[in-house]
């Protein structure tokens, strides 16, 4: 009789191969559902976000964007969008060369190493003659009443001295003592009074000169009219002192009036003291040695040939010096003679 058992499942055997079982299937991955975005809700005639119209929108007042809403960074360069002009940049205010008016420029650029004009000299002679033929009728006449007034007062003086030898003198034609030191007296008067009247000669011709390079047509009271006549006489004497006293060393003399050559320039042009003048003649000269040094040489060359001609020549060769030392003068110190 046999018995009933369960049924039971059939097991492997040792020797069947273990074959794993297959995963079970996995749904499809699905993103989750994200809320769909609402736009910001704009008020009533507030500008739409970005603080700039929508294009096609007619511009705002002016010109101008409109500002930018609290949660927006402002702008850092308004003027580089379409409509908004840059910042006007602040201008440097416009510094004159020159402090003073009608003063010469500071000291230091007459000093050593200065970069100033060389002025051809040959140039500076022909504009002088040129000039001088424009006006050659006023300085003529100029020149001859300076002529007219040193031969009058000469004459007057001489007349004086020889009437007081005269007079002194007994009839062995010898001359007393109160005589000689009258006449004594009476030369050293007229030597100073020549001197002056020199000076006051030549400051008149460089007067007449500095206007001619401003352009204008010379007349005859260019010549006698002078701002500081004590200060021209001054410059004059103290010049002439030193070159006569540095004469005794022959070129002592010779390089003191080369150095002062601008001096009465400064005076007559830029209202400058004595010492002043002749000082700010020496550092021109200094910074302009090969100018001045051609032009000191032509001057008295052509003085020299104007003395050939019996003194005539002269009426020719001091006023073109002259004009040619004033156009010298102008370009050294930087201005333009016309």
């Amino acid at each position: 009789m046999s018995e009933n058992h369960p049924e039971e499942p059939d097991r492997p055997t040792p020797s069947d191969p273990q074959v794993p079982a297959p995963p079970p299937a996995q749904p499809p991955f699905q993103p989750p559902a994200q809320p769909p975005v609402q736009p910001p809700v704009q008020p009533p005639g507030a500008p739409p976000a970005g603080g700039y119209p929508p294009p096609g929108a007619p511009p705002t007042p002016g010109g101008y964007p409109p500002p930018a809403q609290p949660n927006q960074q402002p702008n850092q360069q308004p003027y580089a969008q379409p409509g908004y002009p840059p910042p006007a940049q602040p201008q440097q205010p416009y510094q004159q060369p020159y402090a003073q008016a009608g003063y010469p420029p500071p000291p230091a650029a007459y000093g050593p190493g200065a970069a100033m004009n060389q002025v051809p000299v040959g140039e500076a002679f022909t504009y002088g003659w040129n000039k001088f033929t424009q006006n050659v009728g006023v300085i003529l006449l100029a020149a001859l009443t300076y002529i007219a007034i040193f031969t009058v007062v000469t004459i007057i003086f001489f007349t004086i001295l020889v009437g007081t030898a005269a007079a002194t003198t007994d009839a062995y034609g010898n001359i007393s003592g109160g005589g000689a030191v009258g006449f004594g007296f009476g030369m050293i008067v007229f030597i100073i009074i020549a001197v002056v009247l020199a000076s006051l000669v030549q400051a008149g011709i460089i007067r007449g000169s500095l206007i001619a390079t401003q352009g204008r047509p010379l007349v005859y009271q260019d010549f006698f009219r002078f701002a500081n006549v004590g200060t021209v006489i001054l410059t004059a004497l103290l010049v002439g002192l030193a070159t006569a006293i540095l004469s005794i060393t022959f070129i002592g003399g010779i390089v003191f009036a080369f150095f002062a050559q601008f001096a009465l320039f400064f005076v007559i042009d830029k209202q400058l003291g004595a010492i002043d003048s002749i000082t700010a003649s020496f550092r021109l000269v200094y910074a302009n040695l090969a100018t001045a040094v051609l032009l000191f040489i032509g001057v008295y060359i052509a003085e020299f040939i104007g003395s050939l001609l019996f003194g005539v020549g002269l009426l020719i060769a001091i006023p073109v010096a002259m004009i040619a030392s004033a156009y010298v003068y102008r370009r050294l110190i930087g201005e333009h003679p016309v």
